[in-house]
């Protein structure tokens, strides 16, 4: 990659991400506007307690504990919408329950549901918020058991997109090993029952299916953009839960895409495509931010983020030692003897496959080294986000079991790319 080719690309990334921002802003008045809040109301209502938080606002779901914060932000901000008179000052606001100690913000909602609530609300502006675009659909005709059916089957299409995009690009064993540790490893199958949560993690697996299939296959250029536009795919639905794992596993498939007689890839390609990829979801998110300050200037109405508010993210607060963040991570992808086993089986399978699944003669195209490379920005991403990362491990920790995935995989990848004079030799040696 040529410095003209990144900043090109930059230049047409932030061109089409201002025309995203326009149409995902449409998009999002467009669901309030047609949503009938009423029948939100009625259904969030008849929603079993527990599917909303009440009385544990953490729970144990398929051996993952879960956090119901998100859900019940989200639906407390449905709750609210009709009392604006202009659907877009709704969707730029998107005031949400303030949660006044710990633990307490799904408890008020279901206080609020029956009448009883009269706790503070904020302005909670600084997310897009996209995953309630489905909500607002869903719940206006139906009830929340079909909500969280309609997640799940959302969730299971992209999984089974996301392996058939890999395997297209990377080979189906490596696809398979990098599938099986996002199946098995991480809270997949547990947020599956959580609405909002199975959403943006579906964005995750959408924006990387999308990357994989329709970018990184092509000239750095075009994959630069497909990048940025993944990126700002997943922060629509995000809450700063996935992006290092996002920008992870776009950078390993640049690189493992390699097939002879292709050009070859380097770290460095796979630092501009981790880059670009982080880049696309902070402009987009970014642009969010604009939006609701061309609404109110002064920031006094509509909160963004106050002072501070990014430092108090960050290795410095709390007490913090350096790399706790990564040990916390590791620590809740192995909490339990299964999870464990069940990452030496995916090891063990990936190498024995490497070893023996190969043909003798192949020569790998690039090293094994090269291919985990991606691994290493997204570690320090979650160290620079440090604090952030702690107070959120039920979903940060997705990095960690994915970067076990993609380190199986390498052992496969590294084997099945035979560079071309290795490749013509061995077809000279068999004729």
């Amino acid at each position: 990659m040529t410095l003209r080719t990144l900043i090109t690309a930059a230049f047409a990334s932030a061109f089409l991400l201002l025309v995203l921002a326009a149409a995902g802003f449409a998009l999002l008045v467009w669901s309030i506007e047609q949503a009938n809040h009423g029948a939100i109301r009625t259904a969030l209502v008849e929603a079993p307690a527990a599917d909303l938080g009440v009385p544990e606002i953490r729970s144990r779901i398929n051996g993952f504990e879960e956090g119901y914060f998100p859900d019940c932000a989200g639906a407390s901000i449905l709750l609210r919408e009709e009392r604006w008179a202009h659907a877009d000052e709704a969707a730029i606001r998107a005031d949400a329950i303030l949660p006044t100690v710990d633990g307490d913000q799904c408890i008020r909602l279901h206080a609020e549901l029956h009448g009883g609530d009269i706790g503070l609300w904020f302005t909670y502006a600084r997310y897009w918020h996209g995953a309630l675009v489905l909500h607002r659909i869903v719940l206006s005709r139906a009830d929340y058991a079909t909500l969280q059916t309609t997640a799940t089957v959302i969730l299971i299409f992209a999984v089974l997109a996301f392996g058939g995009a890999l395997a297209r690009r990377v080979g189906w064993a490596p696809a398979l090993a990098v599938t099986a540790a996002l199946v098995l490893l991480t809270d997949l199958r547990a947020v599956s029952v959580i609405p909002l949560q199975a959403t943006g993690f579906a964005a995750l697996i959408v924006a990387v299916t999308g990357f994989a299939a329709f970018a990184a296959g092509r000239r750095p250029f075009v994959a630069l953009i497909g990048a940025a536009l993944a990126g700002a795919f997943l922060n629509y639905f995000d809450f700063l839960y996935s992006p290092a794992a996002f920008a992870m596993l776009n950078a390993w498939i640049w690189l493992a895409a390699v097939r002879p007689p292709d050009a070859p890839r380097g770290a460095l390609g796979g630092l501009a495509i981790f880059a670009a990829s982080l880049g696309g979801y902070g402009f987009f998110w970014a642009l969010k931010w604009a939006i609701a300050f061309g609404f109110n200037p002064d920031g006094t109405e509509i909160f963004v983020f106050g002072t501070g508010e990014f430092t108090r993210w960050g290795p410095g607060h709390a007490g913090y030692f350096p790399l706790e963040a990564m040990f916390a991570v590791i620590g809740r992808m192995f909490d339990a003897w299964w999870k464990g086993a069940l990452a030496v089986a995916i090891i063990a399978a990936s190498a024995m496959w490497a070893r023996y699944g190969a043909r003798a003669s192949a020569a790998p195209v690039r090293p094994f080294w090269l291919l985990l490379t991606p691994i290493l920005p997204a570690l320090l991403l979650l160290e620079a986000l440090a604090a952030h990362t702690l107070a959120h491990t039920a979903f940060t920790f997705r990095t960690a079991p994915l970067a076990l995935g993609i380190a199986s995989a390498s052992l496969i990848a590294a084997r099945r790319q035979i560079a071309p004079d290795s490749r013509k030799a061995a077809i000279s040696d068999a004729v």
